[in-house]
């Protein structure tokens, strides 16, 4: 046992409760190891796009700028008549993060408020 899991980018996370004594911390470290590493690749996916998503923005010289990441959302203030250049941009990226064996699904709202984009 290797006492800790590993995403497909190499970043570790030690789970010493894998070899601790008492059963149901092991147990709950043995939950813990069956997910991190699916969760883990998730969210190392989503800081390349998001760094990408930031450093496209400036070299495109737009006013769109990343404003916030909440779960597996990014949300991106940006012009109206910036909206046909950034929203496909934003997507590209966010599907080309990764080279995975299934593609990476993304979708796009818009609003005026994030909660007129969900709605």
């Amino acid at each position: 046992m290797r006492g800790y899991t590993e995403t497909l980018f190499g970043r570790r996370r030690p789970i010493p409760e894998l070899s601790n004594s008492n059963f149901r911390v092991r147990q709950a470290g043995e939950r813990q190891a069956m997910n991190a590493g699916i969760q883990g690749l998730a969210a190392d996916i989503f800081k390349v796009a998001l760094v990408r998503i930031d450093q496209a923005l400036e070299t495109a010289a737009v006013q769109s700028r990343l404003v916030l990441q909440v779960h597996d959302e990014v949300l991106v203030e940006a012009p109206e008549a910036e909206r046909e250049l950034v929203g496909p941009m934003v997507i590209d990226i966010m599907r080309g993060a990764a080279t995975l064996d299934v593609p990476l699904e993304v979708n796009v709202a818009w609003g005026s408020t994030w909660a007129d984009a969900k709605g």
